[in-house]
C-alpha cells in the first residue's frame, strides 16, 4: 500500500516483529520464488533469503511469526472491498507458468523490462492488477470462469450460449433477407 499522506512515500522495505524492524529483499523476482517455495516449504529457513541483514542481524529468532509478517507483506492487502467470488481455490495466475505474457504485458502497457530493471513487488502488484487488453486479462478470465448459477454445468451454460447465438443468427438472417430488396446493386 501507498502512503501519500505521509513525509518518507517510499514502499515498504522491512517488516516489523516484537518491535524489531528487519530489513527484507522488495524485488518482485524474489516473492515470485517465495510464491514457488510456500507451499512446499519443509522449514522456516527456507525463506531466510528474504532478509537482507545476514545471519546474526537481519533475522528473527521466532521464524515462524517472521513467516506471517512476510505473508502479510507477499499479500499487500488493499483496504478497498473487494469480490473474490465463491471459487477461491482456482488458481487465476502462476507467475512462473504466466512468466511470458505477464514479461510481454509489462513492456507493451509500462514500457518496464522486467528482466532488466529491479521493481518493488508492491509496485509489481500495483501495476499487474492495472493490466488492461493483454493475453495475460485473458487467461486469467478463462482460469476464472464460473458458468452462471442457473446452470449446473459449464457444458449446460455454453450449451445455452450456443443456443442463444444460433438464435441471433437466425435473426440477423431473416432480417438480411427482409431489407436485401432495397440495397442496390
Amino acid at each position: 500500500m501507498i502512503f501519500f499522506d505521509k513525509v518518507d512515500r517510499s514502499r515498504q522495505k522491512s517488516i516489523w516483529l516484537d518491535g524489531v524492524e528487519y530489513l527484507i529483499q522488495t524485488d518482485f523476482c524474489y516473492w515470485i520464488a517465495f510464491e514457488k517455495i510456500i507451499n512446499k516449504s519443509q522449514s522456516y529457513d527456507e525463506f531466510d533469503f528474504l532478509y537482507t541483514g545476514g545471519q546474526k542481524l537481519g533475522m528473527p529468532k521466532d521464524k515462524e511469526a517472521g513467516l506471517l509478517e512476510l505473508i502479510k507483506f507477499y499479500r499487500n492487502e488493499q483496504p478497498l472491498p473487494r469480490d473474490l467470488g465463491d471459487n477461491l481455490d482456482v488458481e487465476v495466475i502462476n507467475w512462473i507458468t504466466d512468466s511470458e505474457y505477464i514479461y510481454a504485458a509489462f513492456l507493451s502497457q509500462y514500457r518496464i523490462d522486467l528482466i532488466k530493471q529491479e521493481l518493488h513487488w508492491h509496485d509489481f502488484l500495483s501495476l499487474f492488477r492495472s493490466l488492461k487488453g493483454h493475453t495475460i486479462n485473458d487467461i486469467m478470465a478463462y482460469r476464472s470462469w464460473m458458468p452462471p448459477k442457473e446452470y449446473k454445468t459449464a457444458k449446460a451454460a455454453q450449451e445455452a450460449d450456443n443456443k442463444e447465438y444460433r438464435l441471433r443468427k437466425q435473426r440477423w438472417e431473416i432480417e438480411k433477407k427482409k431489407t436485401e430488396p432495397f440495397v442496390m446493386k
